[in-house]
């Protein structure tokens, strides 16, 4: 099957030491089967694993990540050499009617640059050369006759949550981050005004609209999802947090959880 990308994707590069949020901490790292054979060939590197995952420092730092945070298996045996998850991340495939639409999550700082500072729309480009028309629930975000708040209130079906409401659906979810408890709990302790989230998403609605459209793109028209994302976001940064550090926060609690992005997306069907 082709596989079709962003436009931007041709620009992605991992920061490597240079990432202020490393994806090498924090996670358990699973092994795929085919590298574990590989693995289990070098001594130094299988004295590290546990049922097929890295044995995390006590600081949930990746074994293999050394203090300038670069990889030492990258430095030893080079890239190919690194389990699929290692490899792939941020990276994420569906398919879709006898093709693949892949891209890059915002859990990762390079791949929220490239994603919300993107200047214009982006066009799904295939391996082979063939662009891919955009489905209209990604158009419909891009729409200029109308502003950004209206474009979202069109893809949610005239549907959105309070800022409170939607503050305690997130709360309940499994966390990761205690900053996204604080955060929350501000929002419930003092709810953000439906005007006060117009007003920023309208006067950002640039960036908003790259996020909305990741979500539209990666969810294939979870339109009430996407809407109450940006809206959630923007209580984010209302409450103190930089707008790029709110979405890589996000992804990381919502979408790299498959408990709370399968519960996100039925509560905001």
């Amino acid at each position: 099957m082709i596989t079709y990308w962003p436009d931007y994707y041709r620009k992605f590069k991992c920061k490597a030491g240079s990432c202020q949020h490393t994806c090498c901490s924090g996670w358990v790292i699973g092994i795929d089967e085919k590298s574990m054979e590989r693995f289990g060939k070098e001594p130094d590197i299988a004295s590290k694993i546990t049922d097929c995952r890295f044995d995390m420092r006590e600081d949930g730092r990746c074994p293999f990540l050394r203090d300038d945070n670069l990889c030492e298996m990258i430095i030893d045996y080079g890239e190919d050499f690194l389990c699929d998850i290692c490899r792939e991340h941020p990276r994420f495939y569906n398919g879709v009617d006898g093709h693949i639409e892949a891209g890059v999550g915002l859990v990762c700082e390079a791949a929220c640059d490239l994603v919300l500072d993107a200047e214009k729309p982006f066009a799904l480009e295939g391996e082979d050369g063939s662009v891919l028309e955009l489905p209209s629930y990604i158009k419909d975000v891009f729409d200029e006759s109308m502003t950004l708040t209206l474009r979202l209130t069109k893809i949610a079906n005239n549907r959105r949550a309070s800022s409170k409401l939607r503050a305690e659906i997130f709360d309940e979810m499994e966390t990761l981050d205690p900053l996204w408890d604080e955060l929350t709990a501000k929002i419930i302790a003092d709810p953000v005004t439906e005007e006060a989230e117009n007003e920023l998403i309208n006067n950002n609605a640039k960036a908003f609209a790259n996020f909305a459209a990741y979500l539209q793109y990666r969810y294939r028209g979870f339109g009430r999802f996407s809407a109450e994302a940006c809206y959630f976001i923007a209580d984010i940064v209302l409450k103190g947090l930089p707008f790029k550090d709110a979405v890589r926060m996000f992804s990381g609690e919502v979408e790299y959880s498959d408990l709370n992005i399968d519960s996100a997306l039925e509560i905001f069907e």
